[in-house]
C-alpha cells in the first residue's frame, strides 16, 4: 500500500470547502526530493534546472526558487512564468524546439542560457546580430532507446554530433571558446547503468570537442528523467544514479583539462511524488466490467490514457470503512474517449457512490498537461505547506474562463 502523505482530514477539510476534484502538493515532498537530488550530485559543481513542464504553478516554481534552483523553460510562455516566481538571467535555460527569430529575441534579451536544438539555428542568430551570452547545443546521440522516449534515432530533438561539430567550428572561428552541452534521452528512467552509458557518451564527445577545436565546455546538462515508484513495488536508488554519473564523469575526465559543472533538468523526480488528485466515484456501472465513474477524468491527468502509465488508486472511504474485500474495477472518466481511463482491470477495496478516490503521484505531467475537450473545466490545485497550512493556489475554472477569449456575438 502506498502512503499518502498528507493528512487525511486536511484531504477531507479541502473536500468539504471546495468539493472534488483538484490536485494537492505537499510541499514537504518537493523541498526532500530537492535536498536528495542536490546531496546525490555534491561530488561536482551541480545545478538543477526544473523543468517548468512538470509543474509550472508560479507557487511551485518559487519553491525551486527559494532553493537555489534554476528552471528549463521550453517557450516564452514558461519563461514568463519563471519570471513571475522571480527567476531571471542565467537562471533560466531556455530549451525549446522549431524555435522561431522571435522567441529567440526574447530569451537572449533577457540573457538566458540559450540551449540550441538545431545547431543550425545558430548562423540565422548570428545573422541577425542576436548574440546569447551562454550558447548550448542539444546533442542526439541517435544510440540511446527507453520506454517512453523511445529510440533516439526517431526523436524530434537534438543535432547529431557532426551537425554541432559544424556549428562549433564556425563559433570557434567567431572567437567563442566556452560553450554548453545538452542531451536528454530518458523519461522516467530508474536503471543507473543507463544514466552511466549515456553520460559517458556525452562525457567523450565533450572531450572529443575540446581536442578538435579548442573550445570547452563549461557546463554539461545530461538532462532529467530520474523516475519516480509508480507502482508501490517500485524503487529509485538515486545514489546509485549519481555514483553511475560520477564513475563516467570520472573515467573520462580524469587527468583532463576539462572539468565541467554539471547541471540537470528534473522535473518528474522533484514535484511528481508530492501530488494527489483527489476524486470523487459519481456513477458504478456494471456491464461486461465493473465500472467507477469519477469526477475526475484524463483532462485531469492525461497520463494513463495517453501511456497506459500505471497511477496507483486509494479509496479513502472504504478503508475507513475498513473494507476488507477486494473487486476488480475499470476506474474512468466522463469524456467522450473509450481511452478515459485512469485504471483497467484494478483490484480495489469494496467501492460505492461518493468515495473519495486519491490518484497517486500526480505532481508531474498531471494538471500541466490539462485541457478543456468536451468543455471540462481544468481543476483546482492546492499546496500542503511545511507548516501544515492547506493554501489554494489555482481556483477552478468557470464557464466564463471556457468562454471569455470567444470573439463576436453568439
Amino acid at each position: 500500500m502506498k502512503k499518502i502523505t498528507i493528512p487525511t482530514n486536511k484531504i477531507r477539510e479541502t473536500v468539504r470547502q471546495y468539493g472534488t476534484p483538484f490536485h494537492i502538493y505537499d510541499e514537504n515532498i518537493i523541498k526532500d526530493r530537492l535536498n536528495n537530488l542536490l546531496t546525490a550530485f555534491d561530488w561536482v559543481d551541480f545545478k538543477e534546472y526544473f523543468a517548468i513542464k512538470a509543474n509550472p504553478n508560479p507557487h511551485i516554481l518559487k519553491i525551486m526558487q527559494s532553493s537555489q534552483c534554476g528552471v528549463d523553460a521550453a517557450t516564452v510562455s514558461e519563461i514568463k512564468l519563471a519570471e513571475t516566481a522571480g527567476f531571471s538571467g542565467q537562471d533560466i535555460m531556455f530549451t525549446s524546439n522549431l524555435t522561431t527569430l522571435e522567441a529567440y529575441r526574447y530569451a537572449i534579451e533577457r540573457n538566458c542560457i540559450i540551449n540550441i536544438d538545431w545547431a543550425a539555428d545558430i548562423y540565422q542568430l548570428f545573422e541577425n546580430d542576436l548574440i546569447p551570452e551562454t550558447i548550448c547545443f542539444r546533442l542526439n546521440p541517435g544510440s540511446v532507446k527507453n520506454e517512453i522516449m523511445g529510440d533516439s534515432k526517431e526523436s524530434k530533438f537534438g543535432s547529431t554530433a557532426e551537425q554541432i561539430k559544424e556549428a562549433v567550428a564556425f563559433l570557434a572561428k567567431r572567437g567563442i571558446t566556452e560553450l554548453g552541452l545538452h542531451t536528454m534521452v530518458v523519461s522516467n528512467e530508474s536503471e543507473p547503468t543507463i544514466f552511466g552509458d549515456y553520460t559517458t557518451m556525452i562525457f567523450e564527445f565533450a572531450r572529443e570537442i575540446k581536442a578538435e577545436y579548442g573550445v570547452e565546455f563549461s557546463f554539461i546538462n545530461i538532462g532529467g528523467g530520474i523516475g519516480i515508484p509508480y507502482r508501490p513495488e517500485q524503487v529509485i536508488d538515486l545514489p546509485a544514479i549519481a555514483a553511475a554519473v560520477k564513475n563516467s564523469y570520472q573515467t573520462v575526465f580524469t587527468n583532463s583539462e576539462l572539468q565541467p559543472k554539471i547541471f540537470m533538468e528534473s522535473g518528474r523526480y522533484i514535484t511528481g511524488e508530492s501530488g494527489y488528485l483527489i476524486s470523487k466515484i459519481i456513477k458504478a456501472k456494471t456491464t461486461y466490467k465493473k465500472y467507477l465513474g469519477l469526477d475526475a477524468s484524463m483532462s485531469d491527468l492525461m497520463r494513463p490514457a495517453m501511456y497506459r502509465s500505471y497511477h496507483h488508486l486509494t479509496n479513502l472511504d472504504a478503508r475507513a470503512r475498513e473494507e476488507t474485500t477486494a473487486e476488480t474495477y475499470d476506474v474512468i472518466g466522463s469524456l467522450c474517449e473509450n481511452n478515459d481511463k485512469f485504471a483497467i482491470d484494478r483490484k480495489l477495496l469494496h467501492s460505492q457512490v461518493n468515495d473519495l478516490i486519491v490518484i497517486h503521484d500526480t505532481g508531474a505531467h498531471g494538471h500541466a498537461m490539462g485541457f478543456n475537450y468536451n468543455g471540462m473545466l481544468r481543476n483546482a490545485e492546492f499546496l500542503y505547506t511545511t507548516t501544515g497550512e492547506v493554501k489554494q493556489i489555482r481556483r477552478a475554472e468557470d464557464f466564463a474562463d471556457y468562454t471569455n477569449t470567444i470573439l463576436g456575438g453568439y
